[in-house]
């Protein structure tokens, strides 16, 4: 750990009670399927299982002492009111003693690309921290800071939310000195009920930078100028795609898989070459250039960085299927701009036939049907040449298609759809486009070269 801490620490930290001998611990864990030998074991109740009933199996597998929010008769033990909290507040006070900066990034689309892209930018020179997979919520990001080393420069987190009130809690823990916000979207409307409901919870990653902290937000995004108010006086750097941002796009040249832009910023241009196609990815880039620059990075040094190949497993990733067709593999997880997105990257490769291939778009609640009719009309304006729907749900985007004159494909499952564009050749692009619950890579395994 970045520090050392005693049990007695800890009841401190968390306002808890030791029962027990005082002792020093190395780690932190919540799944006694790990390795606790010299770990403090906190007992995290959810909604499927219960660290509480593992407290006697924690210490006999070699736990220095479990953390605890019911009474129990094992010691040592930290007995805290609500252990999530005290796991929050002992990541929050590690956060508190790391001598490097902290950026913690959130958005609707565009999080993890940015997250992936910063940390890469910073391992070229520097010893980086970031969050692994999707550890982006209440539990996961306490799991990264629990990480943190001496060795570390940086930081570089990612911060989600399912329910409101998750991202002040997060603000809270990160503490960042940079925060990022993407954008503001239709991503998951249930708990939230409306773009503004998103966007005012996202905001809430401002209220927790630091004194002297910087707000790297979209200035293109209807909701900057609330955003920027959030910032409470603290300052604010935008990129954007019009003049006004503090980093924006004078001209630009999308390809197939890949761009060319050029970027004007502080009244110096600087061309940019990115190997990821995108529109959506300029923009990504550029959140990720202002962060590097408020680090302390140079604007051609960020520039080239940014040039080197990013390859994120599930993310826009070209590869061949088994019949040599070019299969965008973007199943990793879905919104509707995110799905916009990759349709557009979908119809300019150079392909004569594009396939959208279509699993079901989650947590959308009352919009869900007018959300996936909105994929099926852009899909056919876009010029897709057909439409491949996964499940009742996504059928309802294939209709729309339908209705417009394309050609829509209705398949019950996964299994169904990869039979269907197992044959397709060389001549076609096929996205395969889905929600996590939609489970699309299921696809690419059965399709892939």
């Amino acid at each position: 750990m970045l520090v050392e801490l005693k049990l007695s620490d800890v009841a401190r930290i968390c306002d808890g009670q030791l029962f027990g001998e005082d002792r020093p611990f190395n780690y932190v864990k919540t799944d006694t399927r790990d390795s606790l030998d010299e770990a403090l074991f906190v007992a995290i109740k959810g909604d499927s299982f219960d660290g509480h009933t593992y407290l006697e199996a924690a210490l006999v597998k070699g736990a220095a002492a479990v953390l605890s929010q019911e009474p129990s008769n094992v010691t040592p033990l930290i007995l805290v009111s609500d252990t999530r909290q005290a796991y929050a507040d002992i990541a929050h006070h590690l956060r508190g003693e790391f001598l490097g900066k902290l950026v913690a990034i959130t958005g609707s689309n565009g999080k993890t690309t940015v997250k992936e892209w910063l940390s890469q930018c910073l391992e070229a020179s520097h010893k980086v921290l970031k969050t692994e997979k999707n550890n982006n919520n209440q539990i996961g990001v306490p799991l990264t800071l629990l990480g943190l080393e001496q060795f570390h420069n940086f930081a570089v987190i990612e911060t989600g939310t399912s329910f409101v009130g998750e991202i002040p809690k997060l603000a809270q823990i990160t503490t960042p000195d940079i925060a990022v916000i993407t954008n503001a979207s239709g991503s998951h409307f249930i708990g939230f009920g409306s773009i503004e409901g998103i966007a005012r919870e996202k905001g809430a990653l401002l209220d927790g930078l630091t004194s002297d902290g910087v707000a790297v937000l979209n200035f293109d995004d209807p909701w900057f100028d609330y955003w920027s108010s959030q910032a409470k006086g603290k300052r604010v750097v935008s990129f954007g795609f019009n003049q006004g941002a503090n980093v924006f796009v004078k001209s630009m040249v999308l390809a197939s898989q890949s761009s060319k832009s050029v970027l004007s910023y502080g009244g110096v241009d600087c061309e940019l070459n990115l190997s990821v196609p995108g529109k959506h990815q300029i923009a990504n880039a550029m959140a990720v250039l202002l962060v590097l620059l408020e680090l302390g990075i140079d604007l051609e040094d960020a520039c080239q960085r940014l040039s080197h190949p990013l390859v994120i497993d599930k993310r826009l990733h070209f590869q061949a299927s088994i019949s040599q067709a070019l299969v965008l593999n973007d199943c990793y997880n879905a919104s509707p701009k995110s799905v916009e997105a990759a349709i557009d990257v979908l119809v300019s490769q150079e392909q004569t036939q594009k396939w959208l291939v279509l699993g079901a778009l989650g947590e959308l609640g009352e919009l869900e049907f007018e959300i996936h009719e909105q994929l099926g009309d852009y899909a056919f304006s876009a010029g897709v040449t057909g439409l491949v729907s996964v499940g009742p749900i996504a059928a309802i985007a294939a209709k729309a298609y339908e209705k417009r004159g394309g050609l829509a494909v209705y398949c019950e499952n996964n299994s169904q759809a990869a039979e269907f564009i197992k044959p397709l050749g060389k001549e076609n692009a096929i996205l395969v486009k889905g929600s996590r619950s939609a489970q699309m890579e299921k696809i690419i395994k059965e399709i892939e070269n």
